[in-house]
């Protein structure tokens, strides 16, 4: 029995976060001049005036200089504690040089999501004016995402509670009675469209008995308007389509020629046997590759037509 090698994990972050010095944090590159003005950058400010910093800052050691940290994720954050006269802020300290982890694989809040937690925060007694301050929005902003949700029913919030879905689709949904809704709902999630446009062409083409009463039916002009742009997010939707099965048959090929390739590379004894020495968790998952790869060959030559072998009287052959 091969004995495995255990090898120690090796981890991305220092286990400890650490109080840092501003003037130790350097940036790659600076900001840009418009970033200061920006209104992400103002509700940042406004979040660290209200409640301080809530999010600690990604940096790394510099490798010539120990004792100072390139910024990583938060620069904006960094600027808004400059501004504000503050001299620390609170770091996790990376021991991998690079950004992109930070600034791509990223978690926002949906509107559903922003919407419940409002919601939530006023339930437990803390003051609209308070949240709009923290974030730095209207109070009156405070109160439309809190009421988002409000006349939509809880099975299609629950399949909406992670899509990017723009708060005037909720405003589109709630003309509509609660299985209708669902219903819509489904078909936005089928169709991976959440935008306002769709949800408006859905309710123009409701029977008027699966609306909420009330609910304003637009016709004429407005209802030819929201077919034209259905139509619009339809031929964008088969051009993504187009899109996506081009790309499937350039990977399909791909994968057929690499399965092929590792079939072939399985054939070899000795490939083979290091393999299964050295990392026999991959050899196993290559062999059955190499398998699979086998039986596909089997099933094509066994559905190939076979020539006939033909004969003279005298029983010399002519063809085959």
């Amino acid at each position: 029995m091969v004995e495995l090698k255990l090898h120690p994990l090796k981890t991305t972050f220092e286990s400890q976060p650490v109080l840092l010095q501003l003037n130790l944090l350097e940036s790659s590159r600076a900001l840009p001049k418009t970033a200061a003005s920006g209104k992400k950058f103002l509700q940042v400010l406004a979040s660290i005036a209200a409640v301080g910093l809530v999010e600690p800052l990604i940096v790394t050691r510099i490798r010539d200089n120990k004792n100072v940290f390139r910024i990583l994720d938060g620069r904006l954050r960094v600027e808004a504690l400059r501004r504000l006269g503050l001299n620390e802020a609170l770091c996790i300290v990376a021991t991998d040089d690079e950004a992109y982890t930070y600034n791509k694989y990223i978690s926002r809040l949906t509107s559903a999501q922003d919407a419940r937690m409002i919601a939530k925060a006023i339930e437990h007694g803390v003051p609209r004016e308070r949240i709009a301050l923290v974030l730095g929005i209207e109070v009156d902003t405070v109160r439309r995402r809190a009421s988002l949700l409000d006349g939509i029913s809880p099975e299609a919030a629950a399949l909406l509670a992670d899509k990017a879905c723009p708060a005037t689709t909720f405003k589109a949904l709630k003309l509509l009675k609660p299985l209708r809704q669902i219903a819509a709902v489904e078909l936005m999630c089928g169709q991976g469209n959440f935008t306002s446009a769709f949800a408006r062409a859905i309710v123009a083409a409701t029977p008027p008995e699966q609306l909420e009463q009330g609910s304003d039916r637009k016709t004429g002009d407005e209802v030819a308007d929201q077919l034209m742009k259905l139509e619009q997010e339809l031929a964008t939707l088969q051009t993504t389509v187009a899109q996506t099965d081009e790309r499937y048959g350039i990977e399909h090929l791909h994968l057929t020629v690499s399965a092929a390739y590792v079939a072939k590379l399985l054939d070899n004894e000795c490939v083979s046997r290091w393999l299964s020495e050295q990392h026999p968790d991959f050899s196993a998952q290559f062999k059955t590759i190499s398998n699979d790869v086998r039986v596909a060959r089997a099933k094509s030559k066994s559905s190939e037509p076979r020539s006939k072998s033909f004969r003279r009287v005298d029983g010399n052959a002519i063809g085959r």
